[in-house]
């Protein structure tokens, strides 16, 4: 990759982050619902004198204090000013920084997200090597049949399902909130079945496309063994699944809502999912940065991995 590639993607990336944050700035304002109530909700001797003046003017108060008073243009202009500084600014429902509160969360959101994607990753090429392998024979059609199954099952339900089966039922998964160890392997498994079916089903079908390429024909004619012919076959199918994985990794970093919500898991997924029931606005702007930093900078290091993998991607944007 050129440097004048790698700056224009930069741009690129550039724009759309600033779009997107702009975009989602205006959404979650438009949404219906006050935030400065919805704190105020939760101490009883504030909300008990709602109609009061008092009230009203500590409404305005913590308005001000949150830059809520003025127009939309000009909180986002004073948004980007605090970001040049690196800050996300404050919560409005907890008064904390929102930088302190996502750095007490990622890890967990992260240690949930890499072993649930090297479950997949794992899982994924053995059972879509193995289908294609077999196609059409007995081991191939149930690996399909339970691909169609868990991709039109949602998260949640394979989430409660597995939760009351092994945490009520059979009492081998502690339910707990914390980040333990102890309880990392079955909210893992759930978020890795989510993209699971999709990486079998590709890995599957461009392993059958490489083994009907000619030079496979060939390489078998000339005696090379069936192993070799698949293994060098197979490093040409997975070329296309890194993006996938790539984009699966970021998917359940910013997707793990559902899940960590279902099994308690202290990560920023459940974190957002309770900012957006408060209409924390600033906890929002500051989760959807980062997640969208995220899959940028992914996309930008798959490039980058594919003109290691294969050099003809390198050779194709030299010309």
């Amino acid at each position: 990759m050129t440097g004048k590639t790698v700056i224009k993607k930069l741009a690129g990336a550039a724009v759309t982050l600033f779009l997107a944050t702009l975009l989602l700035f205006i959404i979650v304002r438009l949404a219906p619902g006050d935030p400065v109530e919805l704190v105020l909700w939760e101490h009883p001797g504030e909300y008990a004198i709602q109609n009061s003046e008092a009230y009203r003017e500590r409404i305005a108060e913590i308005r001000a204090q949150y830059g809520l008073d003025r127009s939309i243009a000009v909180q986002y202009a004073q948004w980007l000013k605090r970001l040049v500084r690196f800050d996300l600014g404050n919560s409005i429902h907890t008064g904390r920084p929102i930088a302190t509160e996502i750095a007490e969360r990622l890890p967990a959101t992260v240690l949930l997200s890499i072993t649930a994607i090297i479950i997949q990753l794992v899982f994924g090429t053995l059972l879509g090597i193995q289908s294609a392998l077999k196609s059409g024979k007995t081991l191939d059609n149930v690996i399909r049949f339970f691909c169609v199954l868990f991709a039109s099952i949602p998260a949640f339900v394979i989430g409660l399902a597995l939760l009351y089966a092994f945490g009520v039922s059979l009492h081998v998964f502690e339910i707990g909130s914390d980040a333990s160890i102890q309880r990392l392997w079955l909210p893992a498994i759930v978020l890795a079945l989510s993209g699971l079916p999709q990486l079998i089903r590709m890995v599957r079908a461009n392993l059958l496309s490489e083994l009907g390429q000619t030079y496979v024909s060939a390489a078998l004619c000339r005696g090379l063994s069936k192993g070799r012919v698949v293994k060098h076959a197979l490093r040409n199918a997975l070329l296309p699944t890194v993006t996938v994985i790539a984009l699966s990794f970021t998917a359940m970093i910013s997707g793990a809502v559902v899940v960590e919500t279902i099994f308690s898991w202290p990560g920023i997924g459940s974190y957002a999912l309770n900012s957006i029931v408060f209409h924390d606005y600033p906890v929002i702007q500051g989760y959807a940065l980062i997640m969208v930093s995220a899959v940028i900078t992914v996309n930008l290091a798959v490039d980058l991995l594919y003109t290691v993998i294969d050099p003809r991607v390198a050779r194709g944007r030299n010309k």
